[in-house]
């Protein structure tokens, strides 16, 4: 009896040293580690998932990033994971977790709200330790223990919470929340206001990765041509703090001509358009010391309040100093196009081809909402896009 005790101690003593040489092997060596606390309620399941993007456009896109380790929590919520990491295994992660009943260990929710990731950047040596809230992971995620990379990536969800104040004000004010909706356009001082923060961000962090989730959160379809010169020095700037990297190669393939508007300095391209008298007006027919060219339609309310409240006023005040507008309108419908002229007083030019969303010109220029405007010097190069309200009559006022 007293031989068998001796046995299974030393049995014992074997494994504690067998696990503390695993456990100072990792120590050693660097590791990484994962913990934290997340609060559980009943929609939720008890488990994690660490997903890593194998390309920037599946960066933060659903069902595309692919799922390298599985994490439980335990019952109130705590968690542990350890690795070592190779270099090739370093890099950005994304840690989730999913709504009870979920197919799916990969989907993030579509409600920013709601949204059921965070952002890790973990390389040999990194600890980490979070806490959060299951129902709204993304947006209650704070870290006691963390990288600076990844601290970085955390700041990139302050910039986003005034849509997601905004849309869940308004789902809270839905009345059918299964066929809630929500989009940028008729939204777009909240989304000016989240893509300056995110702008500022990426204009100054000097840090590659987290600019590169930053602009994915930005142009979340990989289109960038609100700001495409802004866009193209980033993409010339990453060149240079990550030479080689190949996210910034797969950035850069969405940065060509073909993908992108006219830049600063360059000529509006030409086109012809029908005018409510019937006859055609060219672009470069259009005369003036600075010329707006608006995109807008009369079922968008924006657009109008911007003609009334914006356009008409700086036109009244600079059309004598050489100060001309065309409005191209993107209606279908002539009678909607030619009572929405008249009722805001837009007594400037206008042209049409009363074709909608699938207008020619609107496809030549690339520009995905409207209110969309370009301002054109006398030579007809562009000078300035899409300033609206007080940036507009600031620059007028500078021009003239």
């Amino acid at each position: 009896m007293e031989w068998r005790h001796l046995g299974a101690a030393l049995s014992l003593i074997a494994l504690s040293l067998t696990w503390g040489a695993c456990n100072s092997q990792l120590s050693q060596t660097g590791g990484v580690s994962v913990s934290g606390v997340i609060e559980l309620d009943e929609n939720w399941a008890p488990t994690l998932y660490l997903l890593r993007p194998t390309s920037f456009p599946n960066l933060l896109a659903p069902y595309q990033m692919p799922v390298v380790a599985t994490i439980e929590l335990a019952a109130d919520g705590s968690f542990h994971w350890e690795k070592n990491l190779t270099p090739e295994e370093e890099g950005l992660y994304v840690l989730l977790i999913q709504k009870k009943g979920s197919k799916y260990q990969n989907a993030i929710e579509s409600l920013p709200m709601e949204e059921n990731y965070v952002l890790l950047s973990l390389q040999e040596g990194t600890q980490i330790n979070l806490q959060g809230q299951a129902a709204r992971l993304t947006h209650s995620c704070t870290f006691s223990e963390a990288n600076e990379e990844t601290r970085l990536l955390a700041q990139l969800q302050i910039f986003r919470e005034p849509l997601v104040r905004e849309i869940e004000k308004q789902y809270a004010e839905n009345t059918d929340p299964d066929g809630f909706q929500w989009n940028m356009h008729g939204n777009e001082e909240v989304a000016a206001q989240m893509n300056a923060g995110l702008d500022g961000f990426i204009e100054t962090c000097n840090t590659p990765l987290p600019i590169l989730a930053a602009l994915r959160l930005r142009a979340p379809d990989n289109e960038y041509r609100d700001r495409p010169e802004f866009f193209l020095e980033v993409s010339k700037r990453l060149k240079e703090l990550a030479p080689g990297h190949p996210w910034v190669a797969e950035l850069d393939a969405f940065l060509t001509p073909d993908n992108l508007p006219v830049l600063k300095g360059d000529r509006m391209p030409d086109f012809a358009l029908p005018t409510p008298e019937g006859d055609t007006l060219r672009l470069a027919d259009t005369k003036g010391k600075l010329v707006l060219v608006d995109f807008w339609a009369s079922w968008c309310a924006p657009c109008r309040k911007e003609v009334r409240e914006t356009i008409r006023p700086l036109y009244e005040e600079y059309h004598d100093e050489g100060f001309e507008v065309l409005g191209i309108s993107i209606d279908s419908d002539r009678r909607s196009w030619l009572n929405a002229i008249a009722k805001d007083g837009a007594v400037w030019l206008h042209a049409s081809d009363l074709m909608g969303d699938e207008s020619p010109v609107r496809e030549s220029l690339k520009f995905e909402f409207i209110p969309a405007c370009y301002l054109l010097d006398e030579d007809g190069k562009l000078v300035a896009r899409n300033l609206h309200g007080e940036e507009l009559r600031r620059f007028l006022a500078d021009y003239f």
